[in-house]
């Protein structure tokens, strides 16, 4: 029995090719997109679920209440606080500690010096090696392959290497052979290989590959490193460098854990100034990759809520999609009323019928499946550069496959049930009579439409409105110069005055019109750490600021506009002779004497009434120690994204950077890209000379910007992909619905030619309806767009507003769309000969 079902749904799919062609085309389409999403959420939801115990292990982070309302969030807890927990709080079964460590690695030769046959290897970023506590390893479980886990970090001057690292810096070698065999991180720490474990091959943000042994800082120059030194002189400062992951005992809650944080954040951690309340509080290991409010050097951050919107659009354009079988499949009833009218004459009864045409949309499900495959890898090509690395349709995974029934299932059940009881309740005699065409007026068939056209309208409005924001981001004058800069980072372990001569090199190439050695841009994707705060030496007056320090050319570089005072003059290269070759990454430097130049807003939030009285006072910051008169005021500018409105912000002139690089204006007015090679070319070769074993690589300032608003642009594009395959699924859908009313009005449409009706006047009186549904849509679609998109702009400290036009566009997009569809049905219906339409028998 089943045997002929699918021998008479399979004969039924041919004799309607191109309605089959659009069922299949609209179900794969609808699948491919609900495929799609469902890799990408099921891969990032992945993300360190396969640790023992992973519900007991927590990062321990800082958050920091300011009286003014906002709100600090730190990944780091001072390493004082972190030895407390571990000394004197209860429930806890292991706590480790770790920091990050970047450095140049060399790998000699066997038996050989150092330099003689060695392989060098250039630092990681981020970074892949960190030094943790050998508590690490009982928190987090690694299958070791060599080595002792109990003792492979217990002594200086020792590193465990992954599987992976351990090949890439020694190939082919035994892994037995490599115990023992030496390191050389920077120019002078030698480490010795310890131990090898096996890489993780789950998803993970915590994909270190290299474990330097504790104890090694404070046997090495490493104890003088700015962000190593607590480990050594643990201080309770905020803020600290130490990333704190405790595993609770079994029964322990988050709640008494914090319970006593409390006592230990009102002995050491109240500010006596009142500069902001404190809490130490846990952070589960599955919240690390979806929490954007803890920044870090190693997870990657995915926006939880992005995620339930994608799995939201996935479910809706899947009901669109069975929508229009739904519609489609009706719109043929009366083709075969009358075979089923002889089925029921020969005793089949409903059920059967139901489930014949079960089968039939089961079949067809199952070749929409295997077409969306081919478009799933398809647009995984195009959407490439922002799918996650190691994103990938893999028909090896069973979860795949289960999704996959799952859809085949779900969608059959949808789209066929209930069109299979629609056909399948045709009385035998009405359709042997040919009159058996359904008398009801079609509510749900309309109201499914207007369900299509208000989701495609939603999708329209959105597309525009983020689209318009994003260009708004991109195109906003941000109070400094952008074009033609482009920035070129130093590596920190040289001496901080070889920046400045680069600097002076390229200055002396054509094609360059200015070089600043500076810290960073005006323009930056972070907040500095609490601490950085600005204070009047005669005024009691101070404030947090964002920082920049940079030489004179700073201020013209970057075209930034002084409506005060001047600029600060060429400050004095006090690096000669204080550090002769290389340093070790974040060596500290002393405190500062410098000229200050603040914004607009500092000056107003120090208390001045206009920008020239701040001209002369000194002011001052205690971390990092700097101070000096205020020589100038510059206009405001955006020195973070515009999710946040314009912080005030000082600038002192420095050539002492301990880290940082050149930015680099370039005179590329009427040059050709040739010239344009040439110019970089000798930018490199300079560069060549200052750091030979460094590698060449510059960004472009624009795209540096460009890149804050990176997840912006892919909800630009995702929303664009969601509004054309909405609109094309819904347009299937309208096509389905102007094709039953056509079956439906055959011989009415056939009268009124034969009564002298024009083509036109017939495909007005078959539009009028539908442009009906679409006009209702808009109405529906508009609210709820404005609500939704306006809780989305909110994030934005700079915004559009939503005009009037941006849904008058929308509706007229939409009902351009529905009269192309619909007129193509409805011009063939009207042209048809009727001699044909009135021949009844």
């Amino acid at each position: 029995m089943l045997k002929n079902y699918c021998k008479i749904a399979w004969r039924n799919l041919i004799s309607n090719k191109s309605t089959t062609a659009i069922n299949i085309l609209g179900l794969a389409i609808g699948i491919s997109a609900c495929l799609i999403i469902w890799l990408a959420t099921h891969f990032e939801l992945s993300y360190d679920t396969f640790h023992p115990d992973k519900e007991l292990i927590y990062r321990v982070v800082s958050n920091i209440d300011n009286p003014d309302g906002r709100k600090n969030y730190s990944s780091q807890v001072p390493y004082a606080a972190a030895l407390t927990i571990r000394r004197e709080f209860t429930g806890i079964e292991k706590t480790a500690n770790f920091f990050s460590y970047s450095a140049r690695v060399t790998v000699p030769e066997a038996g050989k010096e150092a330099e003689k046959g060695a392989k060098k290897f250039e630092e990681n970023y981020p970074s892949e090696t960190i030094i943790p506590e050998s508590s690490y390893f009982d928190i987090f479980s690694y299958q070791w392959l060599e080595g002792n886990a109990a003792t492979a970090l217990d002594h200086p001057f020792q590193v465990v290497l992954t599987e992976s690292r351990a090949r890439l810096y020694f190939g082919s070698e035994p892994l037995g052979k490599i115990i023992g065999r030496e390191l050389i991180y920077g120019d002078s720490l030698h480490l010795t290989v310890s131990g090898i474990v096996k890489d993780w091959t789950r998803h993970s943000d915590l994909l270190f590959k290299e474990f330097i042994s504790f104890s090694t800082i404070q046997s090495s120059f490493l104890k003088n490193v700015s962000d190593l030194q607590m480990a050594t002189r643990p201080t309770w400062n905020m803020p600290d460098y130490t990333q704190n992951f405790v595993k609770l005992a079994k029964g322990t809650t988050p709640a008494q854990f914090e319970q006593q944080t409390l006592g230990m954040v009102k002995e050491h951690m109240t500010h006596k100034d009142d500069r902001g309340k404190i809490r130490i509080t846990l952070q589960p290991l599955s919240a690390i990759h979806f929490d954007s409010n803890y920044r870090d050097f190693y997870s990657r951050k995915v926006h939880l809520p992005t995620l339930y919107i994608l799995m939201g659009i996935a479910a809706f354009i899947l009901f669109i999609a069975t929508i229009n079988f739904i519609n489609l499949s009706t719109a043929q009833s009366m083709r075969r009323a009358k075979e089923i009218g002889i089925r029921k004459v020969l005793g089949s009864n409903r059920s059967s019928l139901v489930l014949q045409f079960l089968v039939e949309t089961f079949l067809l499900t199952c070749l929409a499946v295997v077409l969306s495959l081919l478009i799933t890898n398809i647009a995984l090509r195009i959407f490439q550069d922002f799918i996650p690395q190691g994103l990938g349709l893999d028909l090896a995974d069973s979860f795949t496959w289960i999704f996959l029934l799952c859809t085949i299932l779900v969608t059959s059940l949808l789209a066929g049930f209930y069109p299979a009881l629609v056909l399948s309740s045709y009385l035998p005699i009405r359709t042997l009579q040919a009159r058996g065409r359904a008398r009801q007026k079609g509510y749900l068939r309309k109201g499914l439409i207007v369900f299509q056209f208000t989701i495609s309208l939603v999708f329209i409005i959105g597309t525009i409105v983020i689209g318009s924001q994003t260009h708004y981001l991109l195109s906003k004058d941000m109070g400094f110069k952008k074009d033609a800069i482009i920035g070129i980072e130093t590596s920190n372990d040289y001496a901080t005055n070889k920046r400045n001569i680069l600097a002076e090199k390229i200055r002396q190439l054509p094609g360059v019109g200015m070089v600043s050695a500076c810290w960073t841009p005006p323009m930056i994707n972070y907040n500095h750490p609490e601490g950085r705060v600005l204070q009047l030496k005669d005024k009691p007056t101070k404030i947090e600021c964002s920082e920049r320090m940079g030489d004179e050319y700073y201020v013209p570089i970057f075209g930034l506009k002084i409506i005060a005072g001047q600029n600060f003059k060429a400050p004095h290269d006090d690096t000669v002779g204080f550090i002769p070759s290389r340093v070790p990454y974040g060596y500290s430097l002393p405190p500062k004497q410098a000229e200050i130049l603040i914004n607009e807003t500092c000056a107003r939030q120090l208390g001045f009434k206009s920008p020239e009285e701040a001209i002369g006072h000194f002011a001052g910051t205690t971390y990092p120690e700097i101070s000096g008169p205020i020589v100038g005021v510059v206009a405001d500018f955006h020195s973070q994204s515009l999710f946040s409105p314009v912080t005030p912000t000082y600038l002192y002139g420095t050539k002492n950077l301990w880290r940082g690089g050149v930015q680099v204006k370039l005179t590329m007015q009427n040059k050709s890209a040739a010239q344009f090679k040439t110019t970089l070319a000798a930018i490199e070769k300079s560069w060549k000379e200052i750091f030979p074993e460094e590698k060449f690589e510059y960004r472009f300032l624009d795209e540096s910007i460009a890149g804050f608003y990176d997840k912006e642009q892919k909800t630009a594009r995702i929303t664009n992909a969601a509004m054309i395959i909405a609109i094309f699924i819904s347009c299937m859908g309208l096509f389905g619905l102007v094709t039953f009313t056509a079956e439906q009005r055959t011989r009415e449409i056939g009268i009124r030619k034969v009564l002298g009706a024009s083509v036109s006047g017939i495909v007005a009186m078959l539009s009028k309806d539908f442009l009906l549904l679409v006009i209702l849509s808009i109405l529906i679609a508009s609210p709820i767009a404005w609500y939704f998109l306006h809780q989305w702009l909110q994030n934005f400290a700079y915004r559009i507003t939503i005009s009037w036009w941006i849904y008058v566009l929308a509706g007229l997009s939409a009902i351009l769309a529905a009269l192309i569809t619909v007129s193509f049905r409805a011009i063939k219906a009207a042209i048809a000969n009727p001699v044909k339409s009135l021949k009844m028998e």
